[in-house]
């Protein structure tokens, strides 16, 4: 029998939550998680090869939601600066701001051109795996 997509929940689904906007990438919730899901709640998901395939719901076995107490305790990102660094090497030096359960944080870091440029490319299209280090 299937179950609602929820860690833990034992209800029977009712109603498909779409995962991805704009996808037919779906799982199997029940009535009140959609409802919960519909509102804007925190969730995320876990299971399943973490890139579920974009079949819809036959395909989405092995993928769990987490909400609540189940979601981890990431530190959040919440502010970040970058500038670009000249010198022997091109690259970026970058500071975020992470809000972290013991306190805000901020970090510095400075990363080279070519890992910048994958980095900024993956985030702009994320369902597209980073391009592979050059040497």
């Amino acid at each position: 029998m299937t179950t609602c997509s929820v860690l833990r929940c034992p209800e029977t689904p009712t109603a498909l939550f779409q995962l991805v906007p704009g996808s037919n990438l779906e799982v199997p919730v029940c009535a009140g998680h959609k409802a919960i899901l519909g509102s804007g709640a925190r969730w995320m998901i876990n299971g399943g090869s973490g890139s579920p395939s974009d079949e819809g719901p036959k395909w989405s076995a092995g993928i769990s939601i987490l909400m609540g107490r189940d979601l981890p305790d990431h530190n959040r990102l919440s502010g970040f600066g970058v500038s670009r660094t000249i010198g022997d090497e091109p690259g970026f030096t970058v500071v975020l701001d992470i809000d972290a359960a013991d306190g805000p944080q901020r970090i510095s870091f400075w990363t080279t051109e070519d890992v910048g440029t994958r980095l900024g490319a993956f985030l702009v299209n994320p369902s597209e795996p980073p391009a592979p280090e050059v040497p």
